[in-house]
Order: C-alpha cells, then sequence, then structure tokens
C-alpha cells in the first residue's frame, strides 16, 4: 500500500532522528558501551521507526494504535537503557542529553497522534 507523502511525516521524521542520534552515540562511545548493549540500541530504535511506519500506513485505527502503543513501549524501554548507560557514565552528558531530547519529541509527536485518531474514531 503506498500513503501520499508518507516520508514528510513529522513523526517518522523525528524517530528518524532519534535512530540516527542513537547510532552516533553508538559509534562515538562504542568503546564504552558492550557489543550486546550497543546492538540492543540500535534494534530498539529501528523498532521505534518501524512501528511508527507500520501506524502511519495502517488504515484501520485499532492496529494504528496497537502500533503506537508498541512504539511508545520501545521508547520507554530504550530511555531506560540510556539512563542506565549515562549514570554509569558509559555515554557522555552531550549524546544523552541528545537522545533525550530526540525522545521527548516523539513521545510529543505519538502523544498527538493518540489525540488525533482518538477523534477520527469518535
Amino acid at each position: 500500500m503506498w500513503v501520499q507523502d508518507f516520508r514528510k511525516n513529522a513523526l517518522y521524521q523525528r524517530s528518524l532522528d532519534l535512530a540516527h542520534e542513537v547510532y552516533r552515540t553508538v559509534e562515538i562511545d562504542g568503546e564504552n558501551i558492550g557489543e550486546k548493549e550497543a546492538i540492543q540500541l540500535r534494534k530498539r530504535a529501528v523498532r521505534i521507526t518501524k512501528k511508527i511506519t507500520h501506524a502511519i500506513v495502517q488504515q484501520n485505527i485499532k492496529m494504528k494504535f496497537k502500533s503506537l502503543n508498541e512504539a511508545k513501549l520501545e521508547l520507554e524501554m530504550l530511555l531506560k537503557q540510556v539512563y542506565k548507560l549515562y549514570d554509569k557514565k558509559r555515554i557522555d552528558e552531550f549524546s544523552g542529553f541528545n537522545i533525550d531530547c530526540c525522545a521527548n519529541q516523539v513521545m510529543k509527536l505519538l502523544n498527538f497522534y493518540f489525540g488525533v485518531y482518538r477523534e477520527k474514531r469518535i
């Protein structure tokens, strides 16, 4: 299925920014972050974008909510892992701040889309 202006969606763009920051952080602080943790961070960032993409292209409102909820859960798990790594001084403050900032933007947009889809549902 093709969706018009799919890549121009703000939520999709911010999720890509988040994924980019996660990959950049893993690249910069790679010697401090273990291989297993680096793979987990990367996979979570990609899964967030994948779930958001699925929600955007989905026609069924219930499936949109399900995908957005899964993306929100992945985002929370990603942030917990980043905060733990930051507390252990395994990622630097600047990288942690950038990931947190991008994650906040994604979370705000997720909540906005929950409201938009709820209005369509009613």
